[in-house]
């Protein structure tokens, strides 16, 4: 089966990028551009060009969520996002939680024109440190899981994905997708409480639907395509993922099922896609 990355990122220069869309293994990857936030551990970023550019040249099979600044962005910054090919939306270290209401009238936009947001949640990668003034928020505080419950309340039409499904306040993370129905998360960063993720998978949500915490999570890998290094990677990671459900899902637990497993690797992506692209 083939996958949907619903969370990785893009090198500067990217290099390899056709043997990732020939491998066979993913039928597409969401770009998350982090070009407005300087440096990110040892990656050189992609700028904002390369991103839409890497989709241009791959029609089909590259989305992008555009970086937003949610400190100093207006709602008209969301529109032009959108306006040059940006799908959806990735803020990162702003300074307020993202329950700021300085934040809502930009995700009353985002709602309004149908782009869902991707939030970083949990731990964080280390950036630029304090220079004599503090332009952007330093640790996992203000991006903790608690403060999208908030969100989702106050926006229900707007989607919402958690991304790296707030280890380690992995508690709130379950809290927003039991009660939540805009909210999903994605696995990529999980690798750390896998045995916790077997029970979690089977879990019954109580959002106002009928689905299982299965039915929420998205496959992802949060790697930085572009290098020989992390295209190898991502493409050990799918395997690892399809091992996984093969060997323990199928044979201890509901989630494993094939119908179960197809969810999880692209049925819950492709029905958010079909969401937002509907409202484009």
């Amino acid at each position: 089966m083939k996958m949907i990355d619903a969370h990785a990122h893009l090198c500067h220069n990217p290099q390899g990028m056709d043997a990732i869309v020939e491998s066979g293994v993913f039928e597409q990857i969401w770009l998350m551009d982090l070009s407005g936030i300087g440096s990110l551990g040892p990656y050189e970023l992609a700028t904002q060009e390369e991103v839409l550019e890497t989709v241009k040249r791959y029609p089909g099979f590259f989305l992008a969520f555009g970086f937003v600044d949610l400190d100093h962005a207006k709602p008209e910054d969301i529109l032009r996002l959108r306006d040059r090919g940006f799908v959806g939306l990735k803020p990162y270290k702003q300074l307020l939680p993202y329950s700021a209401p300085q934040y809502f009238p930009l995700y009353e936009c985002a709602q309004a024109c149908g782009m869902p947001i991707l939030f970083h949640t949990g731990l964080i990668a280390q950036g630029q440190p304090y220079a004599g003034k503090a332009t952007h928020a330093y640790g996992p505080e203000n991006m903790r899981p608690i403060h999208l419950a908030a969100i989702a309340e106050a926006f229900p039409n707007l989607q919402i994905i958690a991304g790296h499904q707030g280890w380690p306040y992995m508690e709130e993370m379950e809290h927003n997708l039991y009660f939540y129905k805009n909210i999903t998360g994605d696995i990529s960063g999980y690798l750390r409480s896998v045995p916790r993720l077997n029970e979690i998978l089977d879990r019954r949500a109580h959002d106002g639907t009928d689905r299982f915490f299965n039915h929420k999570l998205h496959f992802a890998t949060d790697e930085f395509y572009g290098t020989p290094a992390s295209n190898a990677r991502a493409l050990r990671l799918a395997s690892f993922w399809e091992s996984y459900f093969e060997f323990v899902g199928s044979l201890y637990y509901r989630w494993g099922l094939p119908e179960e497993q197809e969810k999880f690797f692209r049925g819950n992506a492709l029905e958010l896609r079909h969401s937002f692209q509907n409202k484009a």
